[in-house]
């Protein structure tokens, strides 16, 4: 992140359209060593320790994993300090000596002058022990950096200026690599970044928000850090770049949530918590503005996704096959049970970008696919028939979330979403399957990530997570009487109308709660371990009782479904989710850094589980 410096910043036009129709010419100046299954993670971020607040321990894992990696500092980070170079170089030191202590090996780098595009430079380091693992600082001026030409917010104004009137030239840090800066407009920076990932080919990008919830009240009108928001903007207009050929391996983009993650519950269990807080500690040796009680101890407690996967992206058909779907930008992705493996459908378009998550359910038009498009904030769903747009309870709503999907008894279906005000909102389809108008429900402080199933009365019912406690309504209205648990994320509620267990994962404990309803009440929480490692868990009712699968402290896939907690291998890229095929076993899925869906299943209901299998 960039100086602490919480005051508001003035008010800048937002550019809602980018069109860049430059493709760059292929070469292999960034490339380390190859993987020997393809996998490359690469970072993009504004300043040099954005990577360990926000995307830790993602980033941890990648680090461990043995696949290349490469992580891209936009600015320098020099902030107003006097010295900005000799700063900025201290900054690098501390990332070198995070990514060094991440790693499990000395802080010993080997650094060079990185060729880029239009004749630019950059500084590299490779790792001595892990020559996988490098680090690339391109040294453009920070936000609150009054010296840099026009003054304060450059990144701002790189982005804002399309036709090449504005540039800023870099800075040099101290004793670093480079001798002469190089000058950038934001087209140059795009063309740099696509040119990057052309000779690096990722699989996985993590990048910064975009697009900050507006309910955080600082920065404005950003409610973030500009450059945070500017460097998830300038990494994903690179992305389409280099996504236009079509020799490219499939890239999945990761957002994380940045400074207004501490208006949210802690969700790392304590052992990632400290682990995390280690590996920033080594950076903070180095930084001497990054120090001190607040923001500093919250941020590193917690890691959101700016749009979560979720759990709930695979469904049942009516034949009892099961089929998992994953969003890349305008594009569907799905995959069907085929046998004990899966085969992969052919890719359909949503007519827009979609939210990563994803909502399953089965109706009267077969399967159904609800997302949120992340252009025009609205809901779409699919089934037997195509496409249906939903529009929004908020049309324009940044607030508006991703949907959660149940049936009726008599195979309608209903969605529900986060409003704009913090509320929950309901549309549901009419006897012809047609889709009706939004209603709202009410509510006030829903986080996103909510959780649909029916009811006794055979309607569908939602539940979702405050900052405060897990809230539910019925057909009938509120319940008042659900038993309150603080939760550290999204509930999950499994079962049906005759009984529901909705299980909870609880903030800064680690642990997970499970409530149950049978006979019209709820029983009081029952509080146990947790997986043990980031992401939201998955559930599933299986054998006679409630399983959850969830990510360990190492990134692999842990479940509770043979009746205690145990790894089953597997290397998770965000979070897993869980399904029961038509033999009643559990199947543990998630989509990895190769783009592709792996999953796991029981041998026998209540066994163990077979080695993972993946398919493209």
């Amino acid at each position: 992140m960039g100086a602490l410096v919480m005051g508001r910043t003035r008010p800048v036009a937002l550019l809602v359209a980018l069109a860049l129709a430059v493709l760059v010419a292929c070469g292999d100046l960034t490339a380390p060593p190859a993987s020997p299954d393809g996998v490359a993670h690469l970072q993009v971020v504004a300043h040099h320790d954005d990577d360990l607040l926000f995307m830790n321990p993602d980033v941890r894992d990648a680090v461990r994993s043995g696949h290349r990696l490469m992580t891209v500092f936009l600015t320098a980070g020099e902030a107003e300090e006097a010295d900005a170079n000799g700063y900025s170089a201290t900054r690098q030191a501390g990332a070198r000596a995070a990514y060094a202590r991440m790693a499990g090996v000395p802080d010993e780098w080997d650094g060079s002058v990185l060729p880029l595009a239009d004749g630019r430079t950059a500084e590299r380091y490779s790792l001595k022990a892990r020559p996988l693992v490098s680090l690339v600082f391109l040294n453009l001026p920070e936000d609150a950096d009054s010296r840099a030409e026009g003054g304060r917010g450059a990144l701002r104004r790189l982005w804002e200026d399309r036709r090449g009137w504005y540039a800023v030239d870099t800075l040099l840090p101290t004793g670093g690599q480079v001798s002469e800066p190089s000058r950038y407009t934001g087209n140059g920076l795009i063309r740099v970044l696509a040119k990057l990932m052309a000779d690096f080919r990722p699989t996985v990008l993590r990048a910064q928000d975009d697009d900050p919830d507006p309910e955080y009240p600082y920065w404005q009108p950003w409610h973030d850090h500009p450059d945070h928001v500017m460097s998830a903007r300038f990494a994903e207009a690179a992305a389409r770049v280099y996504q236009q050929s079509p020799d490219r391996p499939r890239l999945t983009v990761i957002g994380y949530r940045d400074y207004n993650v501490e208006s949210s519950p802690v969700n790392l269990p304590p052992g990632e918590q400290d682990d995390k807080i280690g590996h920033f500690a080594a950076y903070q040796r180095h930084d001497k503005l990054a120090n001190g009680p607040g923001a500093y101890d919250r941020w590193p407690r917690r890691m959101y996704y700016r749009w979560s996967r979720g759990t709930s992206w695979v469904g049942r058909d009516a034949d009892g096959r099961l089929h998992a779907f994953a969003a890349r930008g305008a594009q569907l992705l799905g995959w069907r049970r085929a046998g004990d493996g899966w085969e992969a459908t052919e890719p359909d378009r949503a007519g827009g970008p979609l939210a990563a998550g994803l909502a399953v359910g089965a109706g009267r038009g077969g399967l159904t696919v609800c997302g949120r498009r992340l252009d025009n904030g609205e809901l779409t769903c699919r089934d037997d028939r195509g496409w249906t747009a939903l529009g929004s309870p908020d049309p324009g709503g940044r607030r508006v979330g991703t949907p959660a999907v149940a049936a009726h008894r008599d195979g309608r279906l209903a969605v529900f979403v986060r409003d704009e005000g913090g509320g929950i909102s309901r549309a549901e389809q009419d006897a012809d399957g047609d889709w009706g108008p939004w209603s709202r429900l009410g509510g006030s402080d829903v986080r996103d990530g909510l959780s649909a199933v029916p009811g006794p009365d055979g309607a569908p019912e939602v539940y979702a997570s405050t900052t405060k406690a897990v809230v539910h309504w019925t057909s009938k209205g509120w319940d008042a009487a659900f038993p309150a648990v603080p939760p550290a994320g999204p509930p999950v509620a499994v079962g049906g109308p005759d009984a529901t267990t909705v299980v909870v994962p609880v903030a800064e404990t680690g642990e997970i709660a499970r409530t149950t309803r049978s006979g019209g009440s709820w029983s009081a929480p029952v509080r146990g371990p947790g997986p043990g490692g980031a992401g939201d868990p998955a559930a599933v009712s299986a054998a006679g009782r409630v399983a959850v699968v969830g990510r360990d402290a190492g990134g692999g896939v842990t479940t509770d479904a043979t009746g205690s907690w145990a790894g089953i291998g597997g290397a998770v890229l965000d979070q897993p989710a869980a399904a029961v095929d038509g033999d009643g076993r559990v199947v543990a899925l998630f989509v990895g850094a190769d783009g592709r869906l792996h999953s796991a299943t029981q041998t026998a209901p209540g066994g163990p589980f077979a080695p993972w299998r993946a398919t493209d």
